[in-house]
């Protein structure tokens, strides 16, 4: 039995064969749902079952994010292939393992922090001079633990770029080093303080490729004149635990490490980092060690963070952005 909303007939909706009869009912509706923060599974079956007709979740999941559009057709996402400040952001977070590409030529970024992703986002409709970036989608999980955020865009052309040798690529990424470096540090970057005894605070980044490190290292130094060292950080075999999940490592991990007060703050200053929380903290443990006597610096330190699950979190977050102390 139809429901008051069903169309004549018996419909099979597949990818890009969508017709503009079907396409001027569900298009709109599958954007309001989303808009609830219904997902491309949950929204499929509700538009099947209303409609007496199968609609595929991919299907759905590419009008959600905006590369295809079933009343203009697919979203071209075409760029110059050339160095751009982008581009650099973009090699930089997939160095990093920041994004994913897949076989069917989509770069995917999926990660908890939607500050990178919305970086990441804008880099991309950059790239592609798009006024109007993809929708990022968010993945909840009935388990305890943070949503992950989630970028997709289709474009073979750009697969292919970021496959390139690792030293193809850094030559291309290098032209813009502070977005290169962003990217980079948005992806395996981290800020360590110790609250201890005696206050500290250093930037860092882990990766298994030394040699990249080493790049960057030099890079670091040349343009920016920010210092640093390499430290081997996690032997292969290692067992680590991440969102509840064990695994060993299969390849020894090293650590890029700033440490000295002036070029951490080179580091805020030149290339900084595009989330929030980690560019915060970097922030407060500067202004701690400048405005504190090195005796008084720990308990200013834990007037402003808190320990949880052996992580530092700030104890006031009033906004996006926090001015004054």
């Amino acid at each position: 039995m139809r429901t008051s909303g069903s169309l004549p007939g018996s419909w099979r909706v597949k990818h890009d064969s969508v017709s503009p009869e079907l396409a001027k009912i569900l298009y709109p509706k599958v954007l309001e749902l989303a808009s609830k923060g219904q997902g491309p599974v949950r929204i499929a079956k509700e538009l099947s079952a209303v409609y007496q007709m199968s609609i595929s979740p991919g299907t759905v999941r590419h009008w959600i994010v905006g590369d295809r559009n079933p009343q203009g057709g697919k979203v071209r996402n075409l760029f110059k292939q050339e160095p751009s400040p982008a581009l650099s952001y973009i090699i930089g977070a997939n160095i990093g393992d920041g994004c994913t590409l897949t076989d069917d030529w989509i770069v995917k970024l999926e990660v908890t922090d939607r500050d990178f992703a919305e970086a990441f986002n804008s880099s991309m409709a950059a790239l592609f001079s798009r006024k109007t970036p993809n929708k990022i989608l968010t993945k909840r999980f009935k388990v305890k633990r943070l949503p992950m955020y989630v970028v997709r865009y289709a474009c073979k052309a750009l697969v292919e770029l970021l496959r390139l040798p690792l030293r193809k690529l850094l030559e291309i990424a290098f032209r813009f080093p502070r977005d290169f470096l962003r990217g980079f540090f948005d992806a395996e970057g981290h800020v360590e303080v110790s609250g201890t005894k005696i206050f500290s605070m250093r930037v860092g980044a882990t990766n298994t490729n030394r040699m990249l490190l080493l790049r960057i290292r030099r890079m670091l130094k040349k343009k920016l004149g920010i210092s640093s060292n390499i430290n081997r950080k996690r032997p292969a075999g290692s067992v680590m635990v991440i969102r509840g999940r064990t695994f060993a490592l299969r390849r020894t991990s090293y650590e890029l490490i700033i440490s000295s007060r002036e070029s951490v703050e080179k580091f805020a200053q030149e290339v900084g980092f595009g989330i929030l929380r980690k560019s915060q903290k970097v922030k407060d443990a500067l202004f701690i060690i400048a405005r504190y006597e090195a005796k008084d610096r720990s308990d200013g330190w834990k007037r402003l963070y808190r320990k949880v699950r052996g992580e530092w979190v700030r104890r006031h977050w009033p906004g996006k952005e926090i001015k004054g102390y």
